[in-house]
């Protein structure tokens, strides 16, 4: 199991390799650590690694774990790959809105090269007899609009692409 992880902003890749019932093989951003682990409840684990023990209790959410060990508290941030690159200026994110259902375009509110903000209505689908707000996902501008009012579309149609 690989898992990659932030502390204090720093990038940590763990992974994980079983080696039998209670052995396994840990690697820290390239480094090996053979680890002996006791399991006491779903959160406790007491782990010995080159013959010190730790006592650890994991607390996990959708975004970090919670380590405590030998009662010290370490939070460790869960990233998914699109919160790092919209924390990242520097990359420019380019999106692509596909419909998730077949309707009919009632009407475009914007044209293309507008400036869009996240959350910004760019049109209007209409779709099992209601009327859709499509919205952007992200700040940008609008680098191409596939539809017009009363076209047709399909699931999985283009609809706009925002940069």
């Amino acid at each position: 199991m690989k898992v990659t992880l932030w502390l204090k902003n720093e990038e940590y890749i763990l992974n994980l390799k079983e080696r039998s019932g209670d052995r396994l093989m840990a690697s820290l951003n390239g480094r090996e650590y053979p680890v002996y682990f006791s399991v006491i409840n779903d959160n406790e684990i007491l782990l010995n690694i080159g013959g010190k023990i730790y006592n650890t209790l994991i607390d996990s959410n959708s975004s970090a774990y919670l380590v405590y060990v030998n009662g010290k508290s370490y939070r460790w941030e869960k990233q998914s790959a699109s919160k790092i690159l919209k924390e990242n200026k520097t990359i420019k994110s380019i999106k692509d809105i596909n419909t998730s259902m077949p309707g009919r375009i009632v009407k475009v509110l914007l044209k293309e090269g507008d400036e869009v903000k996240e959350g910004q209505p760019v049109l209007i689908l209409e779709a099992m007899k209601m009327q859709n707000e499509i919205k952007s996902p992200q700040s940008g501008k609008l680098v191409r609009i596939k539809t017009k009012a009363g076209d047709s579309v399909e699931a999985g149609s283009l609809l706009f692409t925002v940069e």
